[in-house]
């Protein structure tokens, strides 16, 4: 993590996980990552210390930032694009208004002045989508620790969690992880100018895949539901493009169908014992899985 203050609250957070357990979810959790929308391909500077000393990071003649260091302490400096922060900010609140969804930004640090900046781009953006006829939704900015440990013991909302990439990759693998499987995490990329990629972003376990070739594909024990749910929320948004309310449904359908037969205690090996009635699971492969889906559209 960034900083040992926030490594040290997630460390508290899964001990307590561990021995209270996960509180019921009724609602669909989203993650947004500011990757694509200032980060480190934006530029970066990647180094050890040289020597003993204090770090400082002076911006316009201004100091923002000193810390001490020593010799050998790895650093790592990333700068963000204006224009790119104010891309992805714009990008969350659409996101947001279209599905009346709550949003709570993971952008306070314990050490880092970042309110100034991204306060400014907040309130242009929400101001832009009010004059054009967008209603902007609700909003917090918290610390990131604060927003994992939100989005997973106070879920009862339907929320939209963004953060910077370094936290929000994190917590996208601890939320899947806590949840069941890394293979339930699906994945939508959104660029500049409106190109989507939907996909299913961890792949699969290699063991796996190993028992995959050497059974000339008659053993395929991979979890498909990230790219299903990639699938059907590729289809949502190009029935919504292009106001075809058919394929909107089935989209809907699709997503529902998957999560019914999640419930119905029909999974893939790596869900086993994770279910809400672990006794009454019935493990089945990849193409088990994908018939017991279609079999509820």
């Amino acid at each position: 993590m960034p900083d040992n203050t926030t490594g040290r609250k997630l460390y508290k957070l899964v001990e307590q996980l561990k021995r209270y357990g996960i509180p019921d979810r009724k609602v669909q959790v989203s993650i947004s990552r500011m990757s694509a929308g200032g980060g480190d391909q934006y530029g970066s500077f990647n180094a050890p210390a040289e020597e003993d000393g204090i770090l400082k990071v002076i911006i316009d003649g201004e100091e923002k930032h000193a810390r001490r260091v020593s010799k050998g302490d790895p650093i790592l400096l990333m700068s963000n694009d204006h224009a790119a922060i104010k891309d992805w900010v714009l990008q969350v609140f659409r996101d947001a208004s279209r599905k009346d969804k709550e949003v709570y930004f993971g952008l306070k640090r314990e050490y880092m002045e970042y309110d100034e900046v991204f306060s400014t781009v907040i309130t242009d953006v929400r101001r832009e989508l009010a004059q054009g006829g967008t209603p902007p939704p609700s909003f917090m900015i918290m610390r990131p620790s604060s927003q994992l440990i939100k989005m997973i013991t106070d879920p009862p909302r339907n929320a939209l969690y963004p953060a910077q990439n370094l936290d929000g990759d994190i917590f996208s693998d601890i939320s899947a992880a806590l949840g069941g499987s890394l293979a339930t995490a699906s994945s939508i990329i959104e660029s500049k100018d409106g190109t989507m990629l939907f996909e299913a972003p961890h792949g699969t376990a290699h063991d796996l895949y190993l028992k995959y070739l050497e059974t000339d594909g008659k053993e395929a024990h991979f979890n498909s539901s990230a790219l299903l749910f990639a699938v059907a929320n590729a289809l949502e948004t190009l029935g919504e493009r292009e106001e075809n309310d058919a394929l909107v449904d089935y989209a809907h359908r699709l997503k529902a169908a998957l999560i019914d037969t999640v419930d119905a205690g029909i999974i893939t090996g790596d869900l086993k014992g994770k279910t809400h009635d672990p006794q009454n699971e019935t493990l089945v492969d990849m193409n088990g899985f994908l018939d017991a889906v279609a079999s509820r559209l």
